[in-house]
């Protein structure tokens, strides 16, 4: 499937500007498909006590605290309600390539999560099945702006970024992310998914509105500049060489996931770490999309639909300070305090869309890996 082919370009930005922003103008492009599968067919709410009794689904997520909360709080109810069996499945840059390399009718997963690039290169590559919203009674109270213009995929969660430091050496109390140009010292920034530098300094820079330098060669160059005017001390390559760099004083400040950091500054004696959301930031939406092949449909639907009711948004929410896309899911303080919950809030936050950016992604990462060489 070609980029022309796709014409859809699955982006939330498209779905917005065109004001589409509903599951039920969703389901209606989605034909009668989707409910065929060795377990029978099931559509709503499952009736019998042990629908699914005997039967697996395969669910990759996020490995880490992630799959940590779903293994510990999660399988366990949804096994009880239906009698069968949930696999977790920890993954992260390997998703795609697993799938690829699986025949196509024996897929290594059911469900699985996906970042924004993952899901514009499985389009492409017709790696996922299509979502029947008419299977999910609770679809329609997922949070417009998370939702994207295709039907491959359901918003389960999403997360924002933050600083992360060292309250002994920052030497100032962050606020926006411009402090980043003109008050911090020894930061260190996102170099393997790059694209969350470049969207931080999109924001950061005043070339254009909000975020929109990313997707218009005309703004690049704002962006470039705005990086070259940090003082960075080191492009990390994953959270464990961001948090080595602060503890050891290579760096005093990151940016970083701010439910992954809560959690690390919680288990962390060696240094006291300090937490702030900007309110204008980056973040991501933890897309959970059904693989091609597989034939456990009406299963992966009903699970679905399970994380989307109330009871497990609150149970996800209480274990991960994550956002829900049930705007009835119950939060901790901390989510409270640190994360835009409803959907108006959502517009602060700076959500990458790969599908808008890919013309120009070989350019910007030939450009950041030149940045990060003279660091």
């Amino acid at each position: 499937m070609s980029d022309t082919d796709n014409g859809r370009q699955a982006t939330r930005r498209a779905l917005l500007a065109t004001g589409a922003g509903t599951v039920a103008g969703l389901s209606g492009c989605l034909g009668g498909g989707g409910t065929s599968g060795s377990e029978g067919t099931t559509t709503g709410t499952v009736e019998s006590s042990a629908p699914f009794r005997n039967k697996t689904l395969r669910f990759s997520t996020w490995s880490g605290t992630n799959a940590t909360v779903f293994r510990e709080e999660i399988k366990p109810k949804y096994e009880e309600k239906t009698g069968g069996t949930l696999e977790i499945v920890p993954g992260w840059s390997e998703i795609l390539a697993k799938i690829r390399s699986a025949p196509a009718d024996s897929p290594p997963y059911d469900l699985t999560v996906t970042g924004d690039r993952q899901h514009y290169v499985g389009l492409q590559s017709d790696l996922w099945a299509q979502i029947d919203f008419d299977q999910l009674d609770n679809a329609g109270a997922i949070k417009d702006n998370l939702l994207r213009e295709d039907p491959v995929s359901v918003p389960l969660a999403y997360g924002v970024m933050c600083y992360a430091y060292d309250e002994e050496t920052i030497g100032f109390d962050p606020g926006p992310w411009s402090d980043l140009t003109s008050k911090a010292e020894d930061a260190a920034l996102p170099g393997s998914f790059f694209t969350n530098s470049l969207q931080m300094a999109s924001i950061v820079s005043q070339e254009m509105e909000f975020d929109q330098e990313l997707y218009s060669p005309d703004g690049h160059d704002a962006i470039f500049q705005t990086l070259k005017e940090i003082d960075t001390s080191t492009f990390y390559t994953g959270a464990q060489d961001m948090w080595t760099s602060i503890d050891q004083g290579i760096a005093n400040l990151g940016q970083y996931f701010f439910a992954y950091s809560l959690k690390k500054s919680q288990n962390t004696e060696s240094m006291d770490i300090g937490l702030h959301v900007p309110d204008e930031t980056t973040g991501y939406i933890d897309d959970y999309h059904l693989v091609r092949g597989t034939d456990r449909r009406d299963m992966a639907h009903d699970f679905l639909d399970f994380m989307l009711t109330p009871e497990m948004q609150t149970t996800y929410a209480q274990n991960f300070n994550m956002g829900m896309a049930n705007p009835e899911a119950d939060y901790p303080d901390a989510t409270l305090e640190n994360v835009p919950l409803d959907n108006e809030a959502l517009q602060s936050i700076s959500f990458l869309e790969w599908a808008d950016v890919a013309q120009y992604s070989e350019t910007l990462s030939e450009r950041f890996n030149e940045l990060k060489s003279n660091v």
